[in-house]
């Protein structure tokens, strides 16, 4: 290990082998979808500027900084033999608008839900998760073709749309709205063509949330997204999202203005990325649901929870941890790290004689990561209380 003459950074690594826990304060990644320009809180070690800092005995350096001088104090060496010198990475959503359509080709993730802003979400808030169960009745694995042709149709009306109102005049009312069809009812000339368009877009839309599975959330629900399935988170719905971080493939972002997700046929100036709608065949078809959690370890006053998901083979594990006021909860011959973050309640990690917060789940809040060089502790719980525990399992 080489920390080169920064005493800070040696005060650090000092800390951290010798067990103390270090709190991650998030990077935030503007969204136009997010509440307040954020739509994402990323604890983790992700590579350049998008690091979380890192605070360890009061000093502060990037996560990612550390993973270079010691992964092995904070992951484990049993972890970094098994599966590499990956933190897996833990997000807090805070959408104000619907996500982009998406899948991912190579990881899971999972969402639990930690709050709900009616006012944005309204009383029966929804997300996507795969496709919905009659249009997988009806069309089977042909599915994928016929939501394909829809999102062809839907795009290709949307941008007729869009290039009339450009012409038009519009393009301020546009603008305003953040939103195509947000923005119809400011529209003052609406010629027999363009309300034609705006018809063939509306129908389009109506058509694509068909072939999507809705389903209502509440507060403490888990939902797995496995790898290759359709899902969208909704608006108003906060949640935790463990995931291992990899790339996105998005088929369907709305009605978004200025565009930010652009159709095949129709580049714009300015836009994020391409559709990846040539992908539609490697999404799995099929119907999803909220997860059921194994059930690990249960007395009167503790219940520990495996959260569904299925990336224990990849390198990460999620338990949820309920306690009553009081109860103990203790760990020895710690191999992992263990990154803690409470959704309900407050309780305190013992590490070592010393007690430490574990921080509430709220947006842009600090999360706690315990190093495997910790050894061990125990989690105390001040009162009722559920946490949400990101590690990687190793036998």
């Amino acid at each position: 290990m080489k920390t080169g003459n920064n005493s800070s950074e040696e005060k650090i690594i000092s800390a951290i082998e010798n067990g103390s826990p270090i709190y991650l304060r998030p990077y935030k990644e503007p969204k136009i979808w997010g509440t307040g320009g954020i739509g994402e809180y990323w604890y983790g070690a992700e590579a350049g500027g998008k690091s979380s800092i890192a605070v360890v005995s009061g000093e502060t350096i990037p996560m990612a900084r550390i993973m270079e001088l010691v992964p092995e104090k904070i992951l484990g060496q049993d972890v970094v033999n098994a599966f590499g010198r990956l933190l897996p990475l833990v997000k807090i959503l805070t959408p104000k608008d619907r996500l982009s359509v998406q899948f991912h080709d190579a990881k899971n993730e999972l969402w639990v839900v930690t709050g709900i802003n009616r006012s944005i979400a309204g009383e029966h808030p929804t997300l996507i998760i795969g496709f919905d169960p009659e249009a997988v009745g009806k069309y089977g694995e042909q599915i994928k073709d016929k939501y394909r042709e829809a999102l062809e149709r839907y795009g290709k009306a949307l941008n007729m749309l869009i290039d009339e109102l450009e012409k038009q005049g519009d393009k301020d009312t546009l603008t305003e709205a953040g939103d195509v069809i947000a923005a119809i009812p400011d529209i003052k000339d609406k010629s027999e063509s363009i309300s034609r368009l705006i018809e063939q877009v509306l129908d389009g839309k109506k058509e694509l949330e068909s072939y999507y599975n809705h389903l209502s959330v509440e507060p403490g629900d888990v939902i797995p997204v496995p790898q290759g399935t359709l899902h969208a988170l909704g608006p108003g719905i906060e949640v935790v999202e463990p995931q291992i971080p990899g790339p996105t493939q998005s088929l369907e972002d709305g009605a978004t203005y200025p565009v930010r997700y652009y159709f095949p046929d129709y580049p714009r100036k300015g836009a994020e990325k391409r559709l990846d709608i040539d992908r539609i065949n490697e999404i799995r078809v099929q119907v999803c649901g909220m997860g059921e959690p194994d059930i690990i370890e249960e007395t009167a006053t503790v219940r520990v929870e495996r959260l569904p998901g299925g990336f224990e083979d990849k390198g990460m594990e999620v338990r949820r941890i309920s306690m009553s006021k009081g109860a103990e909860l203790g760990y020895d011959d710690v191999k992992s790290f263990h990154t803690m973050v409470a959704v309900k309640g407050g309780a305190k990690v013992i590490i070592g004689g010393s007690g430490h917060d574990i921080p509430k789940a709220v947006p842009g809040g600090e999360m706690l990561l315990v190093p495997a060089s910790s050894r061990g502790y125990k989690i105390t719980a001040e009162e009722q209380t559920q946490i949400v525990d990101t590690f990687t399992p190793v036998s």
